[in-house]
Formats: C-alpha cells, sequence, structure tokens
C-alpha cells in the first residue's frame, strides 16, 4: 500500500525527480484502503463519490496509450535497466521548467534553454517514455470497472503524465530543428514563427513514433518528418517537391522510418502508391477525404491547410487534426496486418 509520503511524492512535478518518481510507482503496489476511505466518506456526507471515482475509472480505460513497443519492456529487470539510468538523467538535467506547447514563443531565447541531446541521453529518454506508456497500459488492464482503486488509477495518470513531459522534453530539445528549416521557407506569405508553428506536428509526431532501438539518431529521422511536411505545405517549399517527396511520401513518414536506398524513383512512387491504395480503404469516407486533401494525394496535388479542411467539413481545426493522427494510426495498424511495408524513403543530400 502507499504511505502517505509516497503518495505525496508521486504527485510532485519536480522534472528532476521524475525518474526517481517512476522507479517508486512501478515498485509499489495498488491499494485498496483508499477506495475503502472514499466509500466511508461518502456515505458520512452523503455524496456519491464512488460515481465520480467510477467515471474517472470509465475514462482511464478508454484511453489509447500508444507507445513504440521494445523487447526490453519484459525483461525482469527491465525497471532497473530502463528507471535507473532516467532517474540519472533527469536528476543531472535538473530543470523544472515544464514545456508547454501552447505557450512557447518562438522569437525568445527559451527556443534554446534546453541543449541538444547526446545520444546516449536520447536513447535514455525515448526508452523511458515508452517504458512509462507500456507499464501505464499494463496497469490498465487491472482496472476493476465496478470498484476501481484509487491507488491504481493515480499511478496509471502519473506514468503517462511523466511519459508526456519526457516527450515535450525531447521536442524542445528539438525545436531548434524546426526553426533551421523554416528559415529557409519564409517569405511574404509565410512567416517564420507560422512556419515553425506548422512545423510541431510532424515533429510531435515524429517524437511518438521513432524507434530508437534501431541505432538511428533522431535528428535524421526529425529532418526528414519536419522537412518534408514544411516542404508539401509552404509556396517556397513546393517549388523543390520535384526533388524532394510528393504527397504520397510525406504520408508514409507516418507509417514507416526513413532509410537510404538505391531504389529508382519511379519503382519507389509506384510502390509508395500501391501500399497507401491498400490501406486508405481501411478508413472510413471521412478520413479519406481529409487524409488526401492534407497530404495532397487528391488529382490537385496541392496539399490544404487543416483550417481549410475545417471550413468544409464543418468541424474545428483542432479535430481535423486528430482524425489526421487518428486515421494514420489506423493506417499502420492496417498495413501491420496486411503484412504490407512501406518502400525505404530514398536519401536526398
Amino acid at each position: 500500500m502507499y504511505s502517505t509520503s509516497m503518495a505525496d511524492f508521486l504527485q510532485e512535478d519536480s522534472f528532476s525527480q521524475l525518474g526517481e518518481r517512476a522507479i517508486l510507482a512501478d515498485q509499489s503496489k495498488s491499494c485498496q484502503c483508499e477506495l475503502l476511505a472514499v466509500k466511508k466518506a461518502a456515505r458520512m456526507r452523503k455524496v456519491c463519490v464512488t460515481r465520480e471515482l467510477q467515471k474517472r475509472a470509465e475514462q482511464i480505460y478508454a484511453t489509447e496509450i500508444e507507445y513504440v513497443y521494445s523487447e526490453r519492456f519484459e525483461n525482469n529487470a527491465a525497471s532497473d535497466e530502463i528507471l535507473q539510468p532516467l532517474q540519472n538523467l533527469c536528476a543531472a538535467l535538473n530543470t523544472d521548467s515544464d514545456y508547454e506547447l501552447s505557450e512557447f514563443d518562438f522569437q525568445q531565447a527559451q527556443l534554446y534553454a534546453v541543449p541538444l541531446l547526446d545520444k546516449e541521453q536520447e536513447v535514455i529518454l525515448f526508452r523511458g517514455m515508452n517504458y512509462l506508456k507500456y507499464r501505464a497500459e499494463k496497469l490498465k488492464s487491472q482496472i476493476d470497472l465496478k470498484s476501481p482503486c484509487i491507488g491504481l488509477l493515480d499511478r496509471i495518470e502519473q506514468k503517462l503524465k511523466d511519459a508526456r513531459r519526457l516527450r515535450n522534453y525531447i521536442i524542445q530539445a528539438n525545436l531548434r530543428l524546426v526553426v533551421s528549416i523554416a528559415k529557409n521557407l519564409t517569405d511574404r506569405a509565410n512567416l517564420l514563427e507560422d512556419i515553425v508553428s506548422d512545423g510541431h506536428l510532424p515533429l510531435i509526431r515524429a517524437v511518438e513514433i521513432f524507434d530508437v532501438d534501431r541505432g538511428n539518431r533522431f535528428s535524421t529521422y526529425g529532418t526528414w518528418a519536419v522537412r518534408n511536411f514544411l516542404f508539401r505545405t509552404t509556396k517556397k517549399g513546393r517549388k523543390y517537391r520535384k526533388t524532394f517527396l510528393n504527397g504520397a511520401e510525406t504520408l508514409a513518414l507516418g507509417l514507416s522510418d526513413i532509410r537510404s536506398t538505391m531504389r529508382s524513383h519511379e519503382t519507389y512512387h509506384q510502390n509508395i502508391d500501391d501500399v497507401l491504395q491498400k490501406v486508405l480503404h481501411t478508413l472510413d469516407e471521412r478520413e479519406q477525404v481529409i487524409l488526401k486533401r492534407r497530404f495532397g494525394l487528391a488529382q490537385s496535388d496541392t496539399p490544404e491547410k487543416f483550417r481549410e479542411i475545417a471550413e468544409d467539413l464543418g468541424v474545428s481545426t483542432e479535430r481535423v487534426r486528430q482524425l489526421t493522427i487518428r486515421s494514420l494510426q489506423r493506417m499502420r495498424e492496417a498495413i501491420e496486418e496486411q503484412k504490407l511495408e512501406i518502400p525505404d524513403i530514398p536519401e536526398i543530400l
């Protein structure tokens, strides 16, 4: 059972103590005493707290937890091998300034507040982020919707919260990558701040699906993801579309990793189209429309902004963005189920 100090510690937001929090939470057991205390208090106050608790449990249970799986997670010593280095690194980074995507000012010096990550740090943070989400998914399967345990719910939420903080730290450490690409795409119609803002989407997605166990540096993958996205969504970038990736290839970035290849472009383009046609039908009509318009897969071959698509569909811009991410996830699942392979994306030097 949780001790009082343990429960208080798990609620702390200190980034420097994130790894230690994760280790203690992994070693702790779910409690029943807190649930009994809540029920007793509910009876005394005649307030149905248990219904609120069940609603909370249902929301957590219904949450989709996406992570990049590793066989390392199944090892008995996974917690020590993954979380111990994470604890040491978080303490060494010693930063408690959480990064908020919606409040970040691209024109100020905090763009470089987080230093670049070396290869070892990158591995520790990515592996820790995905392991925390993996453990949260495992704990989620233990939820009893009829009699949920507060301690268990707290542990799941804390793991997801810490995983998001690791994700956001990685994003902040790589923001200068987006800026370096965006600087070359500015014009009268596209301000640097707007292009950097657009570049967040592929950067965030790249962080979420990057597989560190492949041995590649994230900067390589992140550069491709951001550059190819922005090349399709800015006027200046579209001038180079015949040299760089087309819309179908940009969409493929959300479905596979990037590797160099000497494959002919003609065969490569055809293979990309073949794979996409096989999995696009797994989406509903609206999702297909959104992806085709967003990535320029329609006859016009011109990518559209979320705002433009949202206006035509009568939904919010954020909803279109969410549907885009969900559709990419469903396409990845379809590719895995059908055992299809996304062709390697050629590296342009």
